[in-house]
């Protein structure tokens, strides 16, 4: 399995008040986690949705009821802080490509929720499905007294509302070059022990045992790891413990945000087992961070609040025996490659009660309205089914149908996400302030039953996301771009990566980044000293960006570093001093020599 591309837990960056991990197998490229999650951006509408769905339902005395349910659904969109990440590597001289670190989802809790009198279902912990590389959303279905509340909620303004999210994230675990021997069960009990009885723990605390007195733990450990930090022994075992015998899942309501691990007792029966610590293997972690689930929604009036929020369906009247199936799609909007994609619902027959086998579809189309199916099921009979999702892709000019994996449902509303489907959704995204110097190619290639396979698509300021869907059989796929300056057409390619979620800036294309440039003045008149003023040629009307250098006959040389925000403008420009004009445009690719004789007179001193 290759693991490249993946964070490396072992390699942390620290950058200012963060942390970035190393790309595993790709040198000198570091991914960032984000720093939080903001509202979303959602195309026409608001990151905050309440769909209320209401339905006559007659009965066999000829009265009826009015079935209503809700579903309030949230957008996040995850923000990386890359800009200012860059900048201050740059200046604490750490020459490394930062990148997004993608997450596979998480979950949200909500704050104030009984302060506000919301429903209590959002008092629970909800889970964040992972729609692209920065792109999370949520859904919960609401029953009518909960959607009264949460309707009343809105009139009232919900300014207070915040919210903590934990997201799931997986890198290749610490590694140290030892063996480990225990009893898995002789371990659940002395977890058992340090949280009174539970099959849970805090995850800090039992980092905190394994690198006091791993011992206490049945941790048989060789003398020699005494070499090894004890800090690092211990992030080494709780990753394999993570990956292997327990599952993260956020702390309790009433603690401080944490994380817990939820041990599986039935993989935990009485033997030995060997660990080779310095085996490579996927661990997950999670990343807490503060979330807000409204964002420029705050600064409405209650009133325009609900306007905003609020939609209303009528579904058509039914007849007794009725259900009615939600269905939401959380897909990126633009799918590459699909022509069209479907849910096909199956609920067997039950004699005597019902005979025959119930079948339905609904499309999956990048709008966010749910999609209500409609199941006569005997009056008796819960909710149960199964679902598979079928897509129509373009294979050498024909029409192909790939199949997702067949899943088991017993709930009233249905998400279907990237994961479901029988092929690889890819992200590709863009930067929005990118797209306004440039227009993106995008193109994702590889071999199919031995032949080329291929799928582009532009990025541009309208459309600034794209998701690739990829048969899982096509071998060997990788993604390029090619960025399209909007003033004057120049050309910067993105050198080819293996197929994975992307997001792409002006780091992502040759020309940007740190720039190096080696500088020389040759003394040929009595001068003893000449400088220059120096600045990227994007940077001289910006006094933090433009820069001195000084040049001696006992030191005539200088190297000087800037950080190019735009592959189309990695140049410099340098003058004599303040009173002499810039230079044209020089790119970085060959020294500058300058002549003492040819300085103004201010730059000089005799």
């Amino acid at each position: 399995m290759s693991f490249a591309a993946r964070p490396d837990w072992r390699s942390p960056l620290p950058i200012a008040q963060r942390i970035a991990y190393a790309a595993y197998d790709q040198p000198g490229r570091f991914l960032l986690p984000p720093q939080a999650l903001a509202a979303g951006r959602v195309e026409g509408g608001s990151p905050l949705r309440l769909d209320i769905v209401q339905q006559n339902r007659p009965d066999q005395a000829g009265g009826g009821t009015l079935a209503r349910y809700s579903i309030l659904s949230l957008a996040f969109a995850a923000d990386f802080g890359l800009d200012a990440a860059r900048q201050a590597a740059f200046e604490l001289g750490q020459r490394v490509q930062l990148a997004p670190l993608p997450v596979e989802g998480g979950w949200l809790r909500l704050n104030a929720v009984q302060a506000l009198d919301l429903p209590p279902a959002l008092d629970e912990l909800l889970p964040l499905d992972a729609a692209s590389l920065s792109a999370l959303n949520l859904a919960v279905r609401l029953d009518s007294a909960a959607t009264d509340l949460f309707v009343a909620a809105l009139q009232r303004g919900l300014l207070a509302v915040g919210a903590s999210a934990w997201l799931r994230v997986r890198g290749v675990a610490e590694r140290v070059p030892l063996n480990l021997t225990f009893d898995p069960a002789a371990l659940l009990a002395a977890v058992r022990g340090l949280s009174g009885g539970a099959d849970e723990i805090d995850a800090a605390l039992l980092r905190q045992r394994l690198t006091d007195a791993p011992q206490l733990l049945g941790l048989g450990l060789p003398e020699r790891s005494g070499d090894i930090p004890a800090s690092v022994l211990a992030d080494a075992v709780l990753d394999r413990i993570a990956a292997r015998l327990a599952a993260p899942k956020p702390s309790p309501a009433d603690a401080a945000p944490g994380v817990r691990l939820v041990f599986d007792p039935a993989a935990m029966a009485p033997g030995r087992v060997q660990w080779n610590l310095a085996d490579a293997l996927l661990a997950p972690r999670l990343l807490i961070l503060e979330a807000d689930p409204l964002g420029p929604l705050r600064t409405l009036p209650a009133g325009e609040l609900h306007d905003k929020v609020v939609r209303r369906f009528d579904a058509r009247a039914l007849a007794s025996g009725w259900r009615s199936l939600s269905v939401r799609a959380n897909l990126p909007e633009r799918r590459i490659g699909v022509m069209t994609s479907q849910v096909d619902i199956q609920v067997p027959a039950r004699p005597p009660a019902r005979m025959t086998t119930l079948k339905a579809s609904a499309s999956l189309a990048a709008s966010d309205k749910p999609v209500a199916l409609e199941l006569r099921l005997s009056p008796s009979e819960p909710l149960a089914y199964q679902w598979q999702t079928s897509a129509v892709v373009l294979s050498e000019g024909r029409a192909e149908t790939l199949k997702g994996p067949l899943r088991s449902g017993e709930r009233e509303h249905l998400l279907v996400g990237p994961d479901d489907f029988g092929l690889r959704l890819l992200p590709v995204e863009a930067e929005p302030a990118f797209l306004q110097q440039a227009d993106i190619e995008v193109e994702c290639f590889g071999t199919r039953k031995g032949k080329p396979w291929s799928a582009r698509g532009p990025l541009d300021a309208a459309r600034p996301a794209l998701t690739f869907a990829v048969p899982f059989d096509v071998d060997d796929a990788q993604i390029r771009a090619v960025a399209r300056a909007r003033d004057g057409g120049a050309q910067r390619p993105m050198p080819p990566q293996p197929a994975d979620g992307l997001r792409l800036d002006a780091f992502s294309f040759d020309g940007s980044g740190s720039r190096e440039l080696a500088l020389q003045c040759e003394f040929d008149d009595d001068a003893r000293q000449c400088a220059i003023e120096i600045a990227p040629e994007d940077g001289i009307d910006d006094p933090l960006r433009r820069k001195r250098l000084s040049f001696t006959r006992a030191r005539p040389r200088q190297d000087w570093g800037w950080l190019a925000l735009s592959p189309f403008r990695g140049g410099y420009r340098w003058r004599w001093n303040a009173q002499a004009p810039w230079s044209p445009v020089l790119q970085p690719d060959a020294p500058l020599r300058l002549r003492s004789s040819e300085a103004a007179p201010a730059a000089t001193t005799g």
